[in-house]
């Protein structure tokens, strides 16, 4: 099993890599990962909860009598690359009604406190596979851990790449420099009395020897793999939020020599952009019968709204329904290539929108 970039949650990667081992057979699990995979959870993060005050827009607008969803779209002032996926958000935490016709209608006044401790747990369920793949700790330790199972033993699995390090096929490990063996005497002398936090350790040893936290992080992950600390997880709570941090205890006397540091693999150099000449906007028109087209899956989604008891943007967007109609997709293929549109959606709909397509009414 082999995962490409970090996947959204603990629970999710914990299932997945389940997968490999059902068929009884030895399996490898292996994480690749790299600070790019934080950027893109960002940016789906940011596109599936739109900031707060553009949920507050909308429903400034709503009535208890149902009013039309282009007018509040238009009065509401919401960018239009936001206001669907803002005004699903508040429908699903009951702040806006959405009526079969995308007629909307004020909710309930208490939306917020809901919608934003699920996007706290949505970023936290993020931090914590962020965490996860940074950690020296083994591995199913941690997992056991994470998902609460005090009756284990905690005893380490034996096999993962903190436990056996040598047996690792995704990750490289040199010898310590001098500077690192001198760093990490340091750390077991600060040790010998009681334990610190990671990141007061750094504070106190390395302001003057110019090591960096991320080599830090790496030479007291190379120092647990050894067995001459070990690393205890914990938080903190400052300004109403939990601040993950953790400590650091001594287990051995042992001389630092035979430290293996893991190597990380440093980005690429960027490339010199080279300066495009802008491409002229094109005003490409939909193709002939296209209007028509629209008229009748908006005709479609709508009855399946009635019949699911949703809204019509809950079948799918009015962006998706418009490239279904602009570009006619006859295979599956050519449907799943539209954005937006999932293998769900075409196992569901795909063979009721081809009918759609084909209808004759349309030229």
């Amino acid at each position: 099993m082999i995962h490409t970039a970090l996947p959204g949650s603990i629970e999710a990667y914990y299932q997945e890599i389940g997968r490999a081992g059902r068929d009884g057979e030895p399996s490898r699990a292996i994480l690749m990962h790299s600070y790019a995979d934080r950027h893109t959870h960002d940016f789906f993060f940011e596109r599936d909860y739109p900031d707060v005050k553009f949920l507050d827009q909308i429903f400034a607008r709503l009535r208890s009598e149902p009013q039309p969803r282009d007018l509040i779209e238009r009065h509401s002032r919401v960018p239009s690359e936001i206001f669907e996926k803002a005004l699903e958000k508040l429908w699903t935490h009951s702040g806006a009604i959405i009526d079969a016709d995308d007629n909307l209608s004020r909710g309930t006044d208490d939306w917020r406190d809901s919608y934003l401790a699920q996007g706290v747990q949505k970023q936290s369920q993020i931090e914590a596979t962020i965490r996860y793949a940074q950690s020296s700790q083994c591995r199913m330790s941690s997992l056991v851990r994470h998902f609460g199972d005090t009756a284990d033993s905690q005893q380490p699995c034996g096999i993962c790449d903190f436990c056996a390090p040598d047996n690792t096929v995704a990750q490289r490990f040199r010898d310590a420099t001098a500077q690192e063996r001198t760093v990490a005497q340091a750390v077991i002398q600060a040790l010998r009395m009681n334990r610190k936090s990671v990141g007061k350790l750094h504070t106190e040893l390395c302001e003057r020897n110019g090591m960096d936290r991320d080599g830090f992080e790496e030479l007291i992950g190379a120092m647990a793999r050894s067995g001459l600390v070990r690393l205890e997880d914990a938080v903190f709570e400052k300004d109403g939020k939990q601040i993950p941090f953790r400590y650091a205890s001594l287990l051995s006397d042992a001389e630092p020599v035979e430290l293996k540091i893991r190597e990380t693999v440093s980005p690429l150099p960027k490339k010199k952009s080279r300066k495009k000449t802008p491409a002229a906007k094109v005003d490409r028109k939909m193709r002939p019968g296209s209007t028509i087209t629209a008229a009748n899956l908006k005709a479609w989604r709508r009855a399946l709204a009635v019949k699911q008891g949703v809204p019509a943007f809950r079948i799918m967007s009015d962006k998706v329904l418009l490239a279904i109609a602009d570009r006619e997709p006859k295979t599956a293929a050519e449907l799943l290539a539209i954005p937006g549109i999932g293998i769900k959606l075409v196992e569901k709909y795909a063979s009721q929108i081809y009918r759609i397509l084909d209808s004759p009414d349309r030229s």
